[in-house]
């Protein structure tokens, strides 16, 4: 049989060639492969054959086959039989190089082989022959095995691919997938709510494409919709091309879903009421098809919850619950695949458009304590009230566009449109000295624009190039008026430079800021293997940004040039990257050399400061990978990298801001660059048999001359000056054991434990002398003169939780130890051990239509020097839910925070500044909540 196939239009592009100066063993390193690059011949002509092994009757792609191809080839006059064999990877693929004619042999256990004859005579080696699925059909002894009964395992492993079983988790009828997910062993929610799993970040695919709506389709999509969920290392684009692993790393949970889900809408309309007189209304739809995906979002709400959603997903705020929104957005996506002779190339384009409308209001609160040299702990204290108003239409949309086999685009463009509103006042006081009363409202608006776009080009099967821009812009205008209210404690009024009393002030501002930025930026990167184990790449970028803004500044309705400003600022960027990624299985070795050449110039004026100021900087930043894979299972992760990081241009003029007039900021022309050096290790390993998940990771970084801001205190005034430094640099280490292991089909174990230890330092406030009325002149800056304050930091935290999980019940027992040991040089008053301990039971009891949750949590917190932090609170949670309607409803009566304990304090602590926060959160209430699934069912 002749397999047919068209060659695709090719773009044929000249290999570039770069001559770059490096230092150290990174230019022996990178001239040599650089010109090895240049030099070796690329005249190989074959065919690339690819192809991919499926279930005949389930389709399901069969990783780890055996793919065998033997070839006749004329050797020296000579016929010869070349024999290749190869695995299928975790979605079934497989490529070889084919020169002629061949056959190709696919077998696995528990299956027949599948025999197949291809043929490629084709000279170009650009050219790709798919010859699309090899169907094995199952053999008796594997329908033997699957009539083996029994519970399923959580999960098992497939070659390099982890499978989870869905089956066997416990969960609601009517669940959701994100339920699901967040029960699989290794996955854990970090506290910036980004999924990890063993540590690593990971996203959501569905058949090993790109899951339109992220992750938030995932709270919407019924679990039984879901067969299996796998874990892998997706290859990347010029990786599934050459059949050859390029080192990139994009760790997926990719959805194998269940005939009859597809072309379905999926989602919840659901309303809620809760005590007092709040409520929330939403309806969160979206269709799954692998052909037209639509989305369809509406919310309404008076407890402080934002929604914005787009077809790639979205995001959403719930803050204190004081505060009304409404948002509504839709969007559609169509793809379509196009036949090229063999090869199918896949698009798509995108749009979504949305529109929020927000009103929030809150109560906050802080206590600062300034350690002072030689002197007592000065204590601030300040209590806010916000109220804030945003209107925030938005439009986006996106292509997707394989032009042919060898070419693919990529375009994005968003337009948002903001306009705002906000009124707060402030009621700041220093402890037996003064109090400060701040009024403002202020309204404004900004537009932005952005867009950006890809291409890629693979000019044959070991090379490709890449090309990308992104242009960014902004423009708003702010406009605030604020009043300030000082007055003294003791009553006194006296003159301003005797300690005995501060001198009563008000005074009203007006400050008009209009601002704007521009920014665009491209790159081209090329990246060829030169031999079956050797990938060198190159790439240049180009980065131009303009910032524009001033400040015209009234001050009791005259003109304060003091306080005005205007500040433009420009920078350009040149950088010059190698990387090269040497395969020498099982480690793989991926270093870089990124090489920085940047231009920046701020024009400045302020008062009577009218300066202008240019830097320029050539930077060097060698980094390197290097990862070993013991078994397809197991597998350790280096990394070290080199960094430096600068101060802002604006920072290092001798500008004085002094808007606030108890807080002054100004700039240090003696600012200096700050460098960094991090290394870490990664281990990661997974046990089928024993259900074991395991993740190790120990880090070390240490920088030089840090930026931390110091101050001076003029108690005869009451006024703080801060001013940023450069100080000793610090060092910290970090480990974090991450362990989840199921024991039978009933008990759960899963301990993540943390060990950080730090070293860093900043300057204890400065006082300045009482017959002083400006800070003192110094040749160092602030901190020229003031002591340095060592801060080291032991912090131990250890999570462990236990679960047991019967089909009608669920009982998880959990704890956390976290112990924070604070040491400090020259304020040892401030020692201390802060402990944030929680221990507690969660429970879900199944009976029938109706489900029991509880949670119950004992907060333990000791060790703070303000002693409204040094507290215990018993807080528990509990509902009660009736599904009917065939489950696709429910009613739930929610009880929160039942025993009225909770409240919003959290602390933080440096070398010379403590600050204990607080803000209102509503809590203690009574919920009542309906909930309609839409459509969970597959069609018959």
């Amino acid at each position: 049989m002749t397999t047919k196939h068209t060659k695709a239009t090719r773009w044929h592009l000249p290999l570039p060639s770069l001559i770059v100066g490096v230092w150290g063993w990174f230019f022996s390193f990178f001239i040599l492969h650089f010109s090895l690059f240049i030099l070796l011949p690329t005249t190989l002509h074959a065919d690339i054959l690819k192809g991919r092994v499926v279930d005949a009757e389930t389709k399901e792609p069969v990783p780890e086959a055996s793919v065998k191809l033997e070839q006749k080839m004329d050797y020296q006059g000579h016929m010869a039989i070349w024999h290749m064999s190869s695995s299928t990877d975790s979605l079934g693929y497989f490529t070889f190089r084919l020169g002629g004619r061949g056959t190709l042999t696919a077998s696995m256990l528990g299956y027949y082989p599948k025999t197949k004859v291809v043929m490629g005579f084709s000279n170009d080696s650009k050219d790709t022959l798919d010859i699309g699925d090899l169907a094995l059909k199952p053999s008796e002894t594997l329908m033997k095995m699957l009539d083996v009964k029994g519970r399923a395992r959580r999960f098992t492993v497939r070659g390099d691919t982890i499978v989870f079983h869905p089956e066997a988790f416990h969960l609601q009828e009517g669940a959701r997938l994100d339920e699901l997910i967040k029960q699989l062993p290794g996955v854990q929610v970090e506290d910036d709510g980004t999924m990890t799993w063993n540590g690593k970040p990971i996203r959501i695919t569905m058949d090993g494409e790109s899951l339109f709506g992220g992750s938030d389709i995932i709270n919407q999509l019924p679990a039984e919709a879901v067969q299996d969920i796998k874990a892998y290392n997706k290859a990347s684009k010029f990786s599934e091309r050459t059949g050859k692993d390029d080192g990139a790393e994009d760790m997926v949970l990719d959805l194998t879903i269940k005939p009859g889900f597809l072309d379905r809408w999926y989602g919840d309309v659901s309303g809620s009421y809760q005590t007092k007189d709040h409520y929330e209304a939403d309806l969160s739809m979206r269709r799954l098809s692998k052909t037209n995906p639509a989305m369809i979002s509406a919310n309404a709400n008076n407890i402080d919850k934002q929604k914005h959603r787009t077809m790639n997903g979205g995001w959403g705020s719930y803050g204190n619950g004081y505060g009304q929104a409404q948002s509504a957005s839709a969007g559609y996506q169509h793809n379509w695949r196009e036949k090229e002779g063999t090869q199918e190339n896949r698009s798509n384009y995108s749009f979504s458009g949305g529109l929020l409308h927000a009103d929030r209001w809150n109560t906050s609160g802080s206590e600062t304590e300034n350690y002072m040299e030689g002197a007592a702990v000065r204590r601030t204290t300040s209590e806010s009230y916000n109220r804030n108003h945003t209107m925030n239409p938005s439009f986006n949309a996106g292509l997707q566009w394989d032009i042919d086999t060898l070419n693919t685009i990529y375009f994005n463009a968003d337009i948002e449109h903001k306009q705002k509103r906000n009124n707060s006042w402030t009621d700041t006081e220093q402890e037996g000295l003064l109090s400060q009363l701040t009024r403002s409202h202020g309204t404004g608006h900004e537009t932005s624009f952005n867009t950006g776009g890809t291409w890629y080009h693979f000019l044959d099967n070991d090379a490709s190039l890449r090309a990308t821009y992104n242009v960014n812009y902004a423009d708003g205008i702010d406009d605030q008026w604020t009043d300030y209210d000082v007055t003294p404690l003791n009553g006194s009024s006296v003159p301003n430079n005797s300690i005995a009393g501060i001198a009563a002030e008000s005074r009203s501002q007006y400050a008009h800021t209009p601002t704007s930025s521009f920014s665009i930026e491209a790159d081209a990167h090329y990246g060829q293997w030169l031999t079956k184990r050797w990938l060198m790449g190159t790439e240049y970028r180009v980065n131009y940004n303009r910032n524009r803004s001033r400040q015209t500044f009234e001050t009791d309705g005259v003109t304060d040039a003091a306080n005005s400003y205007r500040d433009h600022n420009n920078r350009m960027r040149h950088g010059l990257d190698l990387t090269s990624t040497i395969d020498l299985s099982p480690v793989k070795l991926m270093p870089r050399l990124s090489t920085k050449w940047v231009r920046e110039h701020q024009d400045y004026q302020r008062g009577q400061l009218d300066t202008t100021a240019t830097r320029r900087r050539l930077l060097v930043e060698p980094s390197v990978r290097a990862t070993w894979k013991v078994t397809k299972t197991i597998g350790f992760d280096l990394n070290y990298s080199f960094s430096t990081s600068q101060p802002s241009l604006i920072s290092t003029l001798a500008y004085r801001d002094q808007t606030n007039p108890l807080f002054i900021t100004e700039g240090n022309p003696l600012l200096r660059d700050t460098h960094t050096n991090a290394v870490s290790l990664g281990f990661n390993g997974i046990a089928a048999k024993q259900q074991l998940s395991i993740g190790v990771n120990v880090s070390y970084r240490t920088s030089d001359r840090e930026i931390r801001n110091a101050q001076t205190y003029q108690p005869s005034k009451g006024i703080y000056t801060s001013r940023p430094e450069n100080v000793r640099g610090s060092q910290s280490w970090d480990f974090r054991l991450n362990y989840d292991q199921g024991f039978g089909d009933i008990i759960r174990l899963q301990n993540d434990f943390r060990l950080s230890a730090r070293q860093q330092y900043a300057f204890l406030t400065q006082l300045i002398p009482i017959a002083a009325t400006t800070p003192l002149p110094n040749s160092g800056g602030i901190g020229g003169e003031a002591t340095l304050n060592r801060q080291s930091e032991l912090h131990p935290v250890n999570r462990l939780s236990l679960t047991a999980d019967w089909a009608w019940l669920k009982v998880t027992a959990f704890g956390q130890l976290d112990a924070n040991r604070l040491r400090y040089s020259d304020s040892p008053d401030q020692n201390t051990t802060i402990w944030s301990n929680r221990f507690g039971v969660d429970g879900e009891l199944t009976r029938g239509h109706f489900v029991v949750k509880t949670s119950l949590t004992e907060e333990m917190y000791s060790g703070y020097t303000v002693q409204g932090m040094n507290r215990n609170m018993l807080l528990w949670d509990a509902s009660v839910t009736w599904k009917f309607l065939k489950n696709k409803a429910q009613l739930s009566l929610e009880l929160d925070d039942i025993l009225n304990a909770q409240d919003s304090r959290w602390s933080s602590q440096t070398a010379f500044q403590q600050t204990t926060s607080w803000h209102d959160i509503r809590h203690h209430y009574i919920g009542l909540s309906f909930t309609y699934h839409l459509d969970a069912k597959a069609k018959e």
